[in-house]
C-alpha cells in the first residue's frame, strides 16, 4: 500500500508569496486566529440562536465538503483502494488546522455502494471554541467538521452521506466521534436525529417521503446556499395572496417550486392546476383557460369550465406564460386585476378565487421591449420573481439528487445496482448539465435501467443515448493539462498528420496523469473506456 502523508496536497498547495495570497488548487485560503473564529461563532449564536447557527454552518461546510471532494479526486490513485482515497479527506483538516481525524473503521466502496466510516477528532477546534465561549455543552458543536465530512463523503460516494457526532468533548468527553453512513442506512430515530443535527435538507434525503414519489411535487432536494435562498423566499411569499413569477432555465425544476408555495399555502387543501401555455395551440389557449359555453363555435356541443374555474380556492400554475398571444395576455390581466372572467360566447361574468403560479424562460423583459409581450402584464406577474438557478450553481446538491433519483428509479424500475464506479461519479459531479435537474434525472434513470442487478453505473450507462454535443463533462481539456501550442509547433516540425497530433495529445495526457487512466480521461474530457480504446488503437497502452 501506497505510504499516506500530507506530501500529496504539495502540488497543489502555493504557500502566500504572491501578495500574501495562500492558495490551494487555484482557489484562495486564509489563516484565522481560533480566538477569532470563537468570537465570529459566538456572534452568530448570540444573533441567530443555536439552532439556526447550527444549520448555517453545516450547509455552508456540507458545500465546501464538496468542493473539497473535487480537489482530492485529483488525488485518488486509481491502484489504490477507496479506503485509501478517502482518506486524502484528512489532509485538508490537518493543513486548515480543525482537527486530526483518527479513522477507526471505515468499510467504502463505491462500486458496491458501501460506506460505514467512525472516526475520532482530536483537540477539535470547534469543541474549543464553545467551551471557551459558553462552557460545557449537552449536545454535539462540531457542526463545520460534520457539515464537512458529510459533503465531502456524498461527493466521493455520488451518493448521499450523513455524519453524527455521537460523543463530542465540549461536553466532556476525551475526544470527539462521529460516525457516518449512507442516508438511507440510518434508522428512523437516527434519521431524525441528523436532520435536527446535520446539513439542512430535505426530509426526502433520509428516505422519509410523505407524498408518492410519482407526484412529482417532492423533489425538493437542496443543501446550496442559492437552493436555501430560493426557499427562504418561498416561505415569505407563500402564506401571501401575492402573484410569483418564477423564472430560469429550462429542467431547474420551476414546476416543483411552484407546488411548494402551493403546499405552504392556506390553498393547499384546494387544487393545484398546472397548465404548459406553449403546449396549447393558440387557437385553443383561451378556451383552456377561461371556458367556452356552448354554441360558442362549431364543435362546442356543451359548456365546459376553464383552467381557471377548476382551480377555484387554489393555485393555477401558468408554465411557458411568454407564450401567450397578446389576446389572452389581456384576458390574464384581468383575471389578475379584477379576479373575474368570461368564458367564450357568454356575456356572464365569473368571479373566480384563484392565486397564478406564473413560469418562464425566457427573458419577459425582452419580450416587452420587442412588442411580444404586455408591459402591464409584466409588471403585474413580476410582484415577486423569485429565480430558480441553475444546476451548475448548485453542485453541492447533485449528490443529493443523485441519491433521491437512484432509489427512485430503483423501486419504480425494480432495479437494484451495487452503486457508482470512480468514473461514474467523476462525471456526475463534473457534468455541465444543460438540462439541469430534468438532465441529470434522465440520465441516472437511464442508467438505472442499463446497469446490472448487483453491479455497479459506470459511465457509459450515464452516457448511453446521449448527445455526443453535450455528452461531455466540464472538465480540463487538452489546453488545461499540457500547452497544446507547443504540441501544434512541435507536430509540424514533425509533419505529423491529424491522427498523429491526437496520439501524441494522449501520450502526454497520461504521462501528465502519471499513468492514471481515469484521471487522464477525465482532463481529456472522455471517459476511461473511451481512452483506453484509443490508446490500444495508438499502440500506447501501458499507463494505469
Amino acid at each position: 500500500m501506497t505510504m499516506f502523508n500530507a506530501s500529496a496536497l504539495t502540488p497543489y498547495f502555493q504557500p502566500g508569496t504572491q501578495g500574501g495570497q495562500m492558495r490551494l488548487d487555484g482557489q484562495r485560503m486564509m489563516l484565522f486566529y481560533a480566538s477569532a473564529f470563537t468570537e465570529y461563532r459566538r456572534g452568530l449564536i448570540d444573533l441567530c440562536g443555536s439552532k439556526a447557527t447550527r444549520s448555517l454552518i453545516t450547509r455552508v461546510a456540507y458545500a465546501e465538503g464538496v468542493k473539497g471532494a473535487d480537489l482530492l479526486r485529483k488525488l485518488h490513485k486509481a491502484d489504490e483502494s477507496d479506503v485509501y482515497n478517502y482518506r486524502l479527506s484528512a489532509l485538508i483538516h490537518e493543513l486548515a488546522g480543525y482537527a486530526l481525524l483518527d479513522f477507526k473503521q471505515m468499510k467504502i466502496d463505491i462500486r458496491r455502494g458501501i460506506f460505514e466510516v467512525d472516526l475520532t477528532l482530536k483537540d477539535s477546534v470547534e469543541a474549543e471554541s464553545h467551551l471557551a465561549a459558553y462552557g460545557s455543552s449537552s449536545e454535539s458543536v462540531c457542526w463545520l467538521l460534520m457539515g464537512y465530512l458529510s459533503g465531502y463523503s456524498s461527493a466521493f460516494m455520488g451518493r448521499m452521506v450523513v455524519f453524527r457526532e455521537h460523543q463530542c468533548s465540549a461536553s466532556g468527553h476525551a475526544t470527539c466521534r462521529m460516525v457516518g453512513r449512507l442516508a438511507d442506512q440510518w434508522n428512523e430515530a437516527e434519521r431524525q436525529h441528523a436532520m435536527a443535527t446535520g446539513p439542512l435538507i430535505s426530509q426526502l434525503s433520509l428516505g422519509q417521503a410523505e407524498e408518492p414519489l410519482a407526484a412529482g411535487a417532492n423533489e425538493i432536494v437542496g443543501v446550496s446556499s442559492a437552493f436555501h435562498s430560493v426557499l427562504y423566499l418561498v416561505d415569505k411569499v407563500a402564506s401571501t395572496r401575492s402573484t410569483v413569477l418564477l423564472y430560469g432555465e429550462t429542467g431547474v425544476g420551476k414546476e416543483v417550486i411552484g407546488r411548494l408555495v402551493h403546499r405552504r399555502s392556506d390553498r393547499s387543501e384546494k387544487p393545484f392546476v398546472a397548465v404548459n401555455c406553449a403546449a396549447i395551440p393558440a387557437s385553443l389557449i383561451e378556451s383552456e383557460l377561461f371556458g367556452v359555453e356552448r354554441g360558442a363555435y362549431s364543435g362546442a356541443t356543451h359548456s365546459r369550465p376553464g383552467r381557471f374555474e377548476r382551480a377555484e380556492g387554489g393555485t393555477l400554475f401558468l408554465d411557458e406564460i411568454g407564450t401567450l398571444d397578446f389576446a389572452s395576455q389581456g384576458k390574464l390581466l384581468r383575471v389578475l386585476q379584477e379576479g373575474e372572467l368570461e368564458r367564450i360566447g357568454d356575456q356572464r361574468t365569473r368571479k373566480v378565487n384563484v392565486r397564478v403560479i406564473a413560469a418562464t424562460n425566457a427573458d419577459l423583459r425582452n419580450e416587452v421591449r420587442e412588442g411580444r409581450f404586455r408591459e402591464d402584464l409584466f409588471f403585474r406577474l413580476t410582484t415577486f420573481p423569485i429565480r430558480v438557478p441553475p444546476l451548475r450553481e448548485r453542485r453541492a446538491d447533485v449528490p443529493l439528487l443523485v441519491d433521491f433519483f437512484f432509489k427512485r428509479f430503483c423501486k419504480t424500475h425494480d432495479k437494484q445496482p451495487s452503486g457508482f464506479t470512480q468514473d461514474a461519479v467523476a462525471i456526475l459531479m463534473a457534468h455541465p448539465y444543460p438540462g439541469n435537474v430534468r438532465q441529470l434525472e434522465h440520465m441516472v434513470e437511464r442508467a438505472v435501467i442499463l446497469a446490472d442487478h448487483d453491479r455497479p453505473i459506470d459511465s457509459f450507462h450515464l452516457y448511453a443515448f446521449e448527445d455526443e454535443r453535450h455528452a461531455k463533462p466540464a472538465v480540463n481539456s487538452v489546453s488545461d493539462v499540457t500547452d497544446l501550442d507547443s504540441i501544434l509547433r512541435g507536430a509540424r516540425e514533425k509533419g505529423l498528420g491529424l491522427q498523429a497530433l491526437e496520439n501524441e495529445a494522449l501520450r502526454i495526457a497520461v504521462s501528465d496523469a502519471q499513468g492514471n487512466i481515469s484521471q487522464a480521461a477525465r482532463s481529456l474530457g472522455l471517459t476511461r473506456r473511451q481512452l483506453a480504446y484509443k490508446l490500444k488503437q495508438a499502440s500506447l497502452a501501458g499507463g494505469g
